[in-house]
C-alpha cells in the first residue's frame, strides 16, 4: 500500500465519530479525551482512523464575552493579545503511517482554523512544531503568553512530566 501522496484529508468529527476516535487513542495505547468544547479532525484510510487531533476552545462563553468587551471598549488595543487560546492536544498517528507527513497535514490544517494555537508536547517533538511554524515558549514567559488556565494546565502537566515543552503558534 503507498502512502506516497497525501489523498486523505482532515475531516471534522461529528458526534457520531466520538466513540470511534476514542477507540482509536485507546488502541493505539494513547490517553486522550475531550476536555471542553473541543474540535477533533481524523484522517481515515479504508474507514479506518490513522490519525486524528483534538482541539479544545476553553469555555466559549468566556470567548464571546471577552471578545464583546474588547471590540466595544477600545479598538486600538492589539486583538491578538486577548484573543482565546485554542489548545491542541492527542496529535496521533497510528504507527504504520508515521513518517509520512499525516501529523504535519493535521497541524497545517488545525492552524488554518485555530488561532492562536498552543501545544503541549514532549522536548522529542520539538522539531515537528518548529517547522510547523510553533514557536518554543521559554520557561520564563510561559505565564506571560499562555492564558491563566492554560498556564495552570501546563504547571499540572509538567509535574508528572518534567520534560514537556510549550510552543505557540499566532
Amino acid at each position: 500500500m503507498s502512502h506516497s501522496s497525501l489523498n486523505f484529508y482532515p475531516v471534522l468529527s461529528k458526534k457520531a465519530d466520538k466513540k470511534a476516535i476514542l477507540r482509536f487513542y485507546r488502541d493505539n495505547h494513547y490517553s486522550a479525551r475531550f476536555i471542553g468544547f473541543d474540535n477533533c479532525y481524523f484522517i481515515k484510510m479504508d474507514d479506518k482512523i490513522i490519525a486524528s487531533v483534538i482541539i479544545s476552545q476553553g469555555n466559549r462563553s468566556q470567548q464571546i464575552e471577552t471578545a464583546s468587551e474588547l471590540t466595544s471598549t477600545d479598538t486600538s488595543q492589539d486583538l491578538s493579545q486577548n484573543k482565546p487560546q485554542y489548545l491542541l492536544h492527542a496529535l496521533l498517528v497510528a504507527p504504520d503511517y508515521q513518517k509520512l507527513g499525516y501529523a504535519q497535514h493535521l497541524l497545517k490544517y488545525a492552524l488554518t482554523h485555530h488561532q492562536p494555537l498552543i501545544c503541549f508536547a514532549d522536548a522529542s517533538l520539538i522539531s515537528l512544531y518548529l517547522k510547523n511554524g510553533f514557536t518554543l515558549i521559554t520557561d520564563d514567559l510561559l505565564n506571560k503568553l499562555l492564558s491563566p488556565a492554560l498556564y495552570n494546565r501546563f504547571q499540572l502537566y509538567s509535574k508528572n512530566k518534567p520534560e514537556l515543552k510549550a510552543f505557540i503558534n499566532k
